[in-house]
């Protein structure tokens, strides 16, 4: 008998559904993409419970006839694509035919669509199983698809879901990157019966960009538009110092779709030179148009990767393109204060505007200046030269048998029984295979090295401590007994701070207020992309801009997920490293000591959240052996 069998078609569109599905904000991107290739110049989202219950997608497209409606279901079954030759030329936004029926694969899916031709239109429903029913339907001309009990039969890929927060807010970076791509369409996203987002149709890019991320960001942003041969680029870039922690804010468009494309990120980064930060990323907004047959977008299934028939030309062009928006702060706008009412009302001028108006008159003196007195050049320690003692007789020295050294104990002593350390983390960063620390603890300092590692001595040689990964472990372990014990020290601003954060972060804050307020902020949405900041963690040596760092720190809660209850040991990991002085700062030998004292107090005192070592030992021993004495 034969062992190979043709799989059934209601379990090769789940298949297929895995690769095209991943979460909520996956069925969002499908069914937007649809009403954007359909003509429509409405689309509404309607969300309940992160997608988990419903997601619904109205729009004003052209609709669909009976017939199509139900050819629609079938697996391949497109309009986009019908010929072998239209796959170099591929201008939509969908051309596979696998969302509708993967999606009706894995939930329960109902299509209901009306052309505006025709009096009456069509209702399909299709339960998860694949049964399909249809009856007549008189709405409004378009096409409106919910999807409802998404995965209810994949229970191993719902449970692999992130929290309500985080699946709301991928939603809202999906439906943020389609509204941006398409300024010429009105949105409309609904969340839970509110609505978390409108943009109506208004054609222009930077009032789109005001309404998703904000009005601060806006003002950071240098536009441009550059051509280069047959490509055309036009977007925005942020301006020097205006970073993210992580390339999620470089958005980039080819032909209308957004995607991601190492030859453009590397573009980008060439484009900053050394204007770029190291280890941060500006945002920018990129959008490309180019000749259909010089790029292949039928590379990933959910169509997020393309690739270029010549890749540097590629990145040679976003890098001319960025570097040439960054040389506009060179160039003054006279006229800035009279087209932007916003500018005007801020009350902020460009740097450029001020010293073009500045007047400088300059007279010579009539009489000459009087010698100033100056300050006698006190000499440094280094400078002075000790006389040297004299070297005394070398006299032979019979050799001594020594008797052998016993090995010294170590002093580190081991945590309590049945204590959790939390040291291992998922490391941020490359895990470095040298072994903990395990000599014998510093007791003494006696300088510094670059201003970055403290010198000490033991009982068994010297210790080198990094003082940025030190102080990182202390501001670690005091970040989770304060968020453990509901007890987070607060630090009352005299001034409130207002940030502003694009829609998705706003949403993602507010579905983590808990978390946030455990660890000492208190904060309030004053609605749109504006939240006031009264009050912030008490972290000694910490001089990041308040902005910065809750852009960070819900950029890495994003990242690792959110959790309620107990503090993910990643987010405490990264507040700490931020938190803590950097390498360079310049510390007293009296920080010195309390550094390496509290240092002491630690759990795992020897490694930083990250897995990296936090001080070295170099015994006396090794000591000896470098310099050929035994």
């Amino acid at each position: 008998m034969s062992r190979i069998k043709v799989m059934s078609k209601t379990l090769a569109n789940r298949i297929a559904a895995g690769e095209v599905i991943e979460r909520p904000a996956s069925v969002v991107k499908e069914l937007v993409e649809n009403s954007i290739d359909a003509g429509a110049t409405e689309i509404i989202v309607e969300i309940e419970r992160a997608g988990n219950r419903l997601i619904a997608v109205s729009d004003n497209g052209c609709g669909m006839d009976d017939e199509d409606a139900l050819l629609a279901l079938q697996q391949h079954g497109t309009s986009k694509l019908l010929h072998e030759n239209d796959l170099n030329h591929i201008m939509t936004l969908g051309f596979r035919g696998e969302a509708l029926p993967s999606i009706a694969s894995v939930s329960k899916f109902r299509l209901a669509t009306r052309q505006a031709d025709n009096p009456g239109g069509i209702q399909v429903d299709c339960d998860e199983n694949g049964n399909i029913s249809t009856r007549p339907y008189g709405g409004a001309p378009g096409t409106r698809i919910e999807v409802r009990d998404l995965f209810c039969n994949l229970p191993a890929r719902k449970k692999f879901l992130k929290s309500t927060a985080t699946e709301e807010h991928h939603i809202e970076e999906i439906f943020s990157m389609m509204a941006l791509a398409h300024v010429e369409i009105s949105f409309k996203l609904i969340l839970d019966g509110r609505i978390s987002l409108f943009t109506p149709a208004s054609g222009k890019l930077d009032y789109r960009l005001r309404e998703i991320f904000g009005k601060s960001f806006v003002d950071n942003m240098l536009f441009f538009e550059h051509r280069e041969g047959d490509m055309h680029f036009s977007g925005c870039v942020a301006a020097p110092g205006f970073t993210r922690p992580s390339r999620r804010d470089q958005r980039v468009f080819i032909n209308s779709r957004p995607v991601e494309s190492q030859a453009v990120f590397r573009g980008i980064k060439e484009g900053y030179a050394t204007l770029a930060e190291p280890g941060r990323y500006n945002p920018v907004v990129i959008f490309m148009e180019m000749p259909p047959e010089d790029l292949d977008v039928n590379v990933h299934p959910a169509k997020r990767e393309v690739r270029f028939k010549m890749e540097y030309a590629v990145s040679r062009a976003v890098s001319a393109a960025v570097s040439g928006a960054l040389r506009q702060m060179r160039t003054p706008e006279k006229t800035a204060i009279a087209t932007d009412p916003l500018l005007t009302l801020s009350g902020k001028l460009p740097l450029s505007l001020v010293l073009d108006s500045a007047e400088i008159s300059y007279h010579p003196a009539t009489a000459e200046q009087p010698d100033l007195p100056v300050a006698p050049i006190r000499q440094s320690v280094a400078d002075v030269k000790l006389p040297l003692p004299p070297m005394p007789e070398k006299k032979p020295v019979k050799p001594v048998d020594l008797p052998p050294v016993d090995e010294p104990e170590k002093n580190i002593e081991p945590p309590e029984a049945g204590t959790v350390l939390p040291a291992t983390v998922s490391p941020m960063v490359k895990p470095v295979t040298m072994a903990a620390f395990s000599g014998f603890w510093p007791q003494r300092v006696i300088g510094v090295i670059d201003r970055t590692y403290i010198i000490a001595e033991s009982a068994n040689g010297l210790v080198l401590i990094d003082q940025h990964a030190a102080h990182e472990r202390i501001m670690f372990e005091k970040i989770l007994a304060r968020y453990s014990g509901g007890n987070a020290e607060r630090q009352q601003l005299l001034i409130p701070e207002t940030i502003e954060l694009s829609r998705a972060m706003i949403k993602l804050l507010e579905g983590n207020r808990e978390l946030f307020e455990k660890l000492g902020f208190d904060m309030e949405n004053v609605g749109g992309t504006t939240v006031i900041v009264s009050s912030i963690p008490l972290v000694p040596g910490n001089h990041q801009p308040v902005a910065q760092w809750i852009s960070d720190m819900l950029n890495e809660l994003l990242e690792h997920g959110s959790i309620h209850g107990a503090l993910p040991a990643e987010i405490a990991a990264g507040a700490a490293c931020k938190a803590a002085i950097k390498a360079h700062d310049e510390l007293s030998m009296e920080n010195m000591e309390v550094l390496i004292e509290q240092l002491k107090n630690c759990r795992q005192g020897t490694l930083c959240p990250h897995g990296r070592p936090t001080m070295i030992e170099l015994s006396n021993r090794e000591l000896e052996r470098r310099f050929g004495r035994k």
